[in-house]
C-alpha cells in the first residue's frame, strides 16, 4: 500500500516533486524551445563529416543563463547518436587545453579498437612528437610535457596527433567530436594551436569536429588568434527567446501534466521574464509550487515573481557579486548607475572616480573573472549576465 500511495502522489498535478521546470545550471529544460536552428546546424555538421565532407565547426556564444551549456549537451547527444566518439569539458582559467585534447585523443585511439597493423603504424607516425609523447610499449598512453616548448612545436605536435586520430577514425568509419564549455578561459597559445590543428584536419577531410560555448567576445578572440578562424568556425548567437519560444518553454511542460496558464497570467509571465531562459524556468518552478489548481492565474504569478527574483539573486547574481573585490564592485556599480548597457569605458571610469588608465586594471580583473565582457564595439563593455545592472541597483 505504501508504494501505491507514493506512486499516486508523484503524479498529482501541482505536486512539487512533479514540478517540470529545471532552473539549474546546464540542466536541459523539458522544452528546449527556440534552438531548433542550432540543433539542425549541428546535425548537418555531423552528417557531412560522416559522409566524408567538410563543414564548419561551431562556437555558440551568448550571455550567462541563455542555455549555451544546455545546447552543447544536446549537440553531444546528437553526435553520440550518429556514432561519434565524444568528449566533453568545462574549461576553467586553470585548464591546460593541450593536455585536455591529448587525453581525448588517447582515449579515442583506445576506443577505436585498432588492429595491430594500424596501431603500429600510428605509433610509428607519432614517435617524433616532442611535447606529446607515447608511453608504454603498446597501446596509446600519452604524456604531455610542454616545458618551454615554443608555439610552433606545440601546434605541430597537436596537428600531427589530430591527423593520425582523424585518419584512424575515418578508417573505422567513426567520427570524433570534442565539446568545450567556457572556451573564453582557454590560454591564447593553446587556442591558436587548436585552431591550426583543426584547420589542417578539415583540409584533409577528416571526421573531427569541435563544438564550444563561450561568452560573446569569442569571435574577436578567434580572429586575433588566427586570421582564418572565422572561416573554420561558425559563431551562432543565442539570447533571449522570442515570444513564441518563450511561451512554449513556459506552458508546454505544464500542459503535459494537465496544467495550464490563464491568458493574463501568461502575459504577465512573458513580460517579467523578457524571454530570458533562466528566468522562465525560475518563474515556472515557483508558480507551479504556489498554485493550488489549474489554470495558473495572475495572482499566482504575482506571488511567484518575488520568490523567483530572490532565487535568481542567490543563484546567479549574489554568487558573482561576492567574487568581486570592493574596488571591482564599485566599478560595476558605476556601470549600473549609467542604466542598461553596453557602457562606454570612459564614462564608467568617470563614475568610478578615475581615468580610463587608472580604471584599466580593475576593468581587466572583471574581464578575467567573467563578470563583464568587451563588446564588439570598441571601447564598450557590458555585464555577462542579463539584468545584472538591475541587481546592482536593487542591491
Amino acid at each position: 500500500m505504501a508504494n501505491l500511495a507514493i506512486t499516486s502522489y508523484k503524479f498529482l498535478a501541482m505536486d512539487p516533486i512533479a514540478n517540470p521546470y529545471t532552473p539549474n545550471a546546464g540542466s536541459r529544460p523539458p522544452e528546449l524551445a527556440g534552438r531548433e536552428g542550432q540543433l539542425e546546424q549541428f546535425a548537418v555538421l555531423v552528417g557531412r563529416l560522416r559522409a566524408g565532407r567538410t563543414e564548419q565547426s561551431m562556437i555558440v556564444r551568448g550571455l550567462r543563463g541563455v542555455g549555451k551549456t544546455v545546447l552543447l549537451n544536446a549537440f553531444e547527444n546528437q553526435a553520440e547518436a550518429a556514432g561519434f566518439l565524444t568528449f566533453y569539458h568545462e574549461l576553467t582559467p586553470d585548464s591546460n587545453l593541450i593536455e585536455v585534447l591529448a587525453r581525448d585523443c588517447e582515449r579515442a585511439l583506445e576506443r577505436l579498437s585498432l588492429g595491430a597493423g594500424l596501431g603500429a603504424r600510428i605509433r610509428a607516425a607519432l614517435e617524433h612528437l616532442r611535447t606529446i609523447t607515447l608511453t608504454g610499449p603498446e597501446g596509446f598512453g600519452i604524456a604531455v610535457d610542454l616545458g618551454d616548448a615554443d608555439e610552433g612545436t606545440i601546434t605541430e605536435d597537436l596537428t600531427d596527433l589530430f591527423l593520425q586520430l582523424g585518419a584512424a577514425a575515418r578508417e573505422r568509419e567513426r567520427g570524433v567530436a570534442v565539446f568545450l564549455d567556457e572556451l573564453q578561459h582557454v590560454e591564447e597559445v593553446h587556442y591558436r594551436s587548436l585552431i591550426s590543428a583543426l584547420h589542417r584536419a578539415t583540409q584533409k577531410e577528416l571526421p573531427i569536429a569541435v563544438a564550444a560555448a563561450a561568452l560573446p567576445q569569442i569571435p574577436f578572440l578567434s580572429g586575433e588568434a588566427r586570421s582564418y578562424a572565422e572561416r573554420l568556425f561558425d559563431f551562432p548567437v543565442i539570447g533571449n527567446l522570442e515570444r513564441e519560444a518563450a511561451t512554449s518553454a513556459l506552458i508546454d511542460p505544464a500542459r503535459r501534466q494537465g496544467v495550464d496558464y490563464s491568458a493574463a497570467a501568461l502575459e504577465l509571465a512573458l513580460e517579467w521574464t523578457a524571454g530570458y531562459p533562466f528566468y522562465v524556468q525560475q518563474l515556472g518552478k515557483h508558480a507551479w509550487n504556489i498554485a493550488a489548481r489549474s489554470p495558473i492565474g495572475v495572482a499566482v504569478i504575482e506571488q511567484a515573481i518575488p520568490a523567483a527574483q530572490a532565487s535568481l539573486d542567490r543563484s546567479i547574481y549574489e554568487v558573482r557579486y561576492q567574487r568581486a573585490t570592493a574596488g571591482e564592485r564599485r566599478y560595476m556599480r558605476a556601470m549600473a548607475e549609467l542604466g542598461d548597457g553596453p557602457y562606454r569605458s570612459g564614462l564608467v571610469a568617470e563614475g568610478w572616480g578615475g581615468s580610463v588608465t587608472s580604471a584599466s586594471p580593475t576593468r581587466q580583473q572583471l574581464l578575467a573573472k567573467g563578470l563583464i565582457y568587451a563588446t564588439e564595439d570598441y571601447g564598450f563593455i557590458d555585464f555577462t549576465v542579463p539584468r545584472f545592472a538591475e541587481f546592482m541597483r536593487r542591491a
